[in-house]
């Protein structure tokens, strides 16, 4: 039995913590099912692209400070506004820059790109971590499939069946040594 206030503090911080993650795993996990089984619904609305992806950029403001990431966001300014599922937008592109910052060392890079051409959107996520070999390339994009201890294996598969649920992919082009880049298209048009 612990009777110290302060020991006692940090068991429930790490009981918390631990729920915490379950919680994600849990939802990641009922989300992929959801996704391959078709029972998924995308909500259409209009989403100004550039405000969405700098929503996303703050959001890994701080760990990028606190690891000395050189973070930087280029092509937000007059971003289109497409017709599609902001949320489902937002949950990609938070799965990639996950996985960019879990996989960057501190005092990497990491950079966030909005760019419209061609009849599509696409959101780079590149960063300057370990890169990727051919062979697993196509591996990190099945579910449970990590070399990260710390990871579920779920963030990328997830991200790829939604990018398809909204019409779009994910593309990655990577090499080990050289980093990786992560691309989510999405179609110019509506849904």
């Amino acid at each position: 039995l612990i009777e110290e206030p302060e020991l006692v503090s940090a068991s429930l911080d790490v009981v918390a913590n631990e729920a915490t993650r379950l919680e994600r795993l849990v939802g990641d996990v009922l989300d992929l099912a959801k996704l391959r089984a078709h029972r998924f619904t995308v909500h259409t609305e209009e989403v100004d692209m550039g405000r969405l992806v700098e929503h996303a950029y703050g959001s890994f403001g701080d760990e990028a400070r606190r690891r000395d990431i050189a973070f930087k966001l280029t092509g937000a300014d007059g971003a289109p506004t497409l017709i599609t599922d902001g949320d489902r937008v937002l949950q990609v592109i938070t799965n990639l820059l996950n996985n960019a910052f879990r996989w960057t060392p501190d005092g990497g890079e990491v950079g966030l790109a909005l760019e419209a051409r061609n009849g599509t959107v696409r959101v780079d996520v590149a960063d300057t971590g370990p890169g990727i070999s051919a062979d697993d390339a196509e591996r990190i994009f099945s579910p449970f499939v990590s070399t990260d201890t710390q990871g579920t294996g779920l963030g990328l598969p997830i991200a790829r069946e939604l990018a398809g649920a909204l019409g779009g992919r994910i593309e990655v082009e990577t090499a080990p040594g050289e980093g990786s880049r992560f691309r989510l298209v999405l179609p110019a048009g509506t849904l």
